[in-house]
């Protein structure tokens, strides 16, 4: 795989037992409106291994001091994992449009040191606003939706034996060395 090729990241609510096999990071959830935040402990079955911390809104407005509102809580969370700034962190907003929310959110972790990807379905995630992004599109990938894009979401819910079902991205290698938490 040349230099230039994307590396394969995994994200589920439920983590798996240890980063699966031919997959180069992982993601999962830090909080907001997500089935199961993952615990420190969960977390710890991938020390060592690219991490990507996943936020979810809920949806509950639109404003800019609703993001801000989610970066606290996020903030909090990041702190109490030991994130250090300079991590990337997913916003999760799969079809939602809320530039105003998203502004709110990455200025505050930008201001703390973080990184921001918005995330959602390529139909929509880039009215958001933002400059990375990670998005959801599920065809056969063939290029990147925008140069902004970090990851890309390909395929959603597949099974793996004996762990819970997985979403699959690709995730361009220069990212995973150097802006995901370790």
């Amino acid at each position: 795989m040349s230099l230039l090729s994307p590396w394969k990241m995994h994200d589920s609510s439920i983590p798996p037992s240890k980063p699966l096999p031919g997959f180069h990071a992982v993601a999962g959830y830090i909080g907001g409106d997500t089935p199961h935040t993952w615990t420190k402990a969960e977390w710890d079955r991938f020390k060592g291994f690219p991490k990507l911390p996943i936020y979810v809104n809920d949806g509950s407005g639109f404003a800019k001091s609703d993001g801000e509102r989610d970066a606290w809580q996020a903030l909090a969370r990041l702190f109490d994992l030991g994130v250090k700034p300079g991590s990337t962190v997913a916003y999760d907003l799969e079809l939602r449009v809320a530039p105003k929310r998203v502004a709110g959110f990455k200025g505050m972790l930008e201001f703390f040191g973080y990184h921001v990807w918005v995330y959602g379905s390529l139909s929509t995630v880039f009215k958001n606003g933002g400059n990375d992004f990670w998005v959801a599109h599920y065809e056969t990938p063939t290029a990147w939706p925008s140069r902004n894009t970090r990851a890309l979401q390909y395929q959603a819910n597949v099974a793996v034996p004996g762990e819970p079902n997985i979403d699959i991205s690709w995730i361009r290698i220069w990212q995973v060395r150097n802006r995901l938490w370790k």
